[in-house]
């Protein structure tokens, strides 16, 4: 993938917070996500393997999840650019 070509210095920051935004998001859902598969399971008494299943959910579902934000960021949110201002860029090589 190339880099992203922006217009404005204004846009290259739009484009930063979006991506913060999402990070966060993201963060949120994890988050929930673990609350979910561990304290939610915590009462169930189902085990795997001699291992409740909130500790599995609480581990293995949480990293799932975690790993499942980090493409959907990187596919979907996240762009390759520079934060260097393109006119100053272009300057320096005149």
């Amino acid at each position: 993938m190339g880099k992203k070509r922006f217009a404005t210095y204004a846009a290259k920051m739009r484009q930063a917070n979006r991506e913060a935004v999402a990070t966060v998001v993201a963060l949120a859902v994890i988050v929930a996500a673990w609350f979910a598969g561990g304290i939610g399971l915590a009462d169930s008494g189902i085990e795997v393997f001699s291992t409740p299943v909130w500790i599995i959910g609480g581990t293995v579902g949480t990293w799932l999840v975690a790993v499942l934000a980090a493409i959907v960021l990187a596919r979907g949110v996240f762009a390759n650019f520079s934060l260097d201002d393109d006119d100053e860029e272009g300057a320096a090589h005149e």
